[in-house]
């Protein structure tokens, strides 16, 4: 672990647009990970099925385009776009409320095991001491962190009075772009997801390819997925349905859902009206 300062070399330049940057931050992990391109994602502790659906997807296709996924680590939506991010083998930065060591010695649950993924494959960030105890007043000024560390903050899903609000409201202020992923109508998770668009705080955002867009990454996530791909290869000969498609590369249900699914954020793959495959390369 080492405590960079807005003086050093090493420090991300994004948080010296502050008025008060971190001083010092501590970094547990690769510290080139805070200067890399990147995006935040967040939203609340109680996500839903689609909520972390969403979270994994666009953060994994974040990871095929290089951008690195920055969030806050807590329960729900952050730590779905912390595991989707490592899933699709990119990077991603989280960002604590609390000092690094004492999170590490007491946190819990399938946080627990992340937190090493975590610190291989990006970092652990803090504006506190390596000791410091969680208080409330400390996620606020973390929140403003997170936004100020990324280029652009995507809300998934976040209930009225959620935390990522708070980050919403920094990004607007940085001026970073901020989107919000639209939201099922009487779903409590995503009241404040939706009255960030209903008053045009945010711009929504109906699929990962419009996020890279906005970043000028159009091409990127498809330019990562190798020509090579079996599915690709497979789909070379003309459209096939899922069936004949699994029977092809022989991989389980599971999985062929998954790699269709990043292949499809990565606009190498869509799919027919009667609901076959067709490659796009």
């Amino acid at each position: 672990m080492i405590a960079v300062t807005p003086s050093d070399a090493g420090y991300p330049p994004r948080l010296r647009q502050l008025a008060r940057p971190p001083d010092p931050l501590w970094v547990d992990g690769d510290e080139t990970a805070l200067a890399a391109r990147s995006v935040a994602i967040v939203g609340t502790r109680r996500m839903t099925g689609y909520g972390e659906r969403v979270a994994r997807e666009i953060a994994g296709s974040c990871a095929a385009a290089n951008v690195v996924v920055v969030s806050g680590f807590a329960q729900g939506i952050d730590s779905a776009a912390h595991r989707g991010a490592l899933d699709g083998g990119g990077r991603t930065v989280a960002v604590l409320g609390e000092g690094i060591t004492l999170f590490l010695a007491t946190v819990r649950g399938r946080r627990r095991p992340l937190a090493p993924r975590i610190r291989a494959g990006g970092a652990l960030v803090s504006q506190y001491p390596p000791g410091f105890c969680a208080q409330p007043w400390a996620f606020a000024r973390r929140n403003t962190t997170i936004a100020a560390l990324a280029e652009a903050v995507v809300v998934i899903e976040a209930g009225e009075r959620s935390g990522a609000l708070i980050t919403a409201g920094e990004a607007r202020r940085l001026g970073r772009p901020l989107f919000a992923v639209p939201g099922p109508l009487g779903s409590a998770a995503s009241v404040g997801t939706n009255a960030l668009l209903a008053s045009g705080e945010a711009r929504a955002l109906v699929s990962a390819a419009a996020l890279l867009e906005a970043l000028g990454l159009r091409g990127a996530s498809a330019a990562s997925t190798p020509c090579t791909d079996p599915i690709l290869k497979a789909l070379a000969g003309g459209d096939l349905d899922a069936d004949a498609l699994r029977r092809s590369v022989r991989v389980t249900e599971a999985e062929l859902a998954d790699r269709l699914m990043r292949l499809a954020l990565a606009g190498r793959v869509t799919q027919t009206p009667d609901g076959r495959y067709r490659s796009r390369s």
